[in-house]
């Protein structure tokens, strides 16, 4: 261990508290804190929670590893969903969306690398405070700084 790099601990309900629509974020490590390499969020979602519309990334990967609850996964033309304990690694370039079409909260810890794809939330909070009406080209624009693209996007 280095004063440079020193270890990180984040304990249970800590993080930075990121609200959007109806879920809330919970960032655990910020990218800055690992070179840009990647950073980790915990998302809450509510029962019912529709999740963003169908998209990919190009330089962004997922990984989700699910800590309680019930989440529905569409990878490209496939549905699963993941239960407590389940993972899975989204590479890029694949189109998926996610929800939770359960009666309970879900719960899930979210790696994405490389670092940076924390900031798409903080944007989104700062954009579309609770309760506010969706700007569909504010939205589009955010996305697409965020290297979120449509299904039918060719790279």
């Amino acid at each position: 261990m280095t004063e440079d790099n020193p270890p990180i601990l984040v304990n249970p309900g800590e993080g930075k508290e990121i609200i959007v629509g109806s879920s809330k974020l919970f960032l655990k490590l910020s990218s800055p804190a690992t070179a840009n390499t990647f950073s980790i969020t915990e998302y809450e979602l509510p029962p019912g929670f529709p999740g963003p519309p169908a998209h990919q990334h190009q330089v962004f990967e997922h990984a989700w590893y699910v800590l309680e609850g019930a989440l529905t996964v569409q990878l490209a033309d496939k549905t699963a969903v993941l239960t407590r304990g389940s993972f899975i690694f989204i590479p890029k370039r694949i189109v998926h969306a996610f929800a939770n079409d359960s009666a309970s909260t879900v719960k899930v810890l979210v790696v994405d690398t490389p670092g940076g794809f924390e900031n798409y939330y903080e944007d989104l909070q700062a954009t579309f405070s609770q309760g506010q009406a969706i700007n569909h080209q504010k939205m589009q624009e955010i996305q697409l700084k965020y290297d979120t693209y449509p299904p039918d996007y060719i790279f």
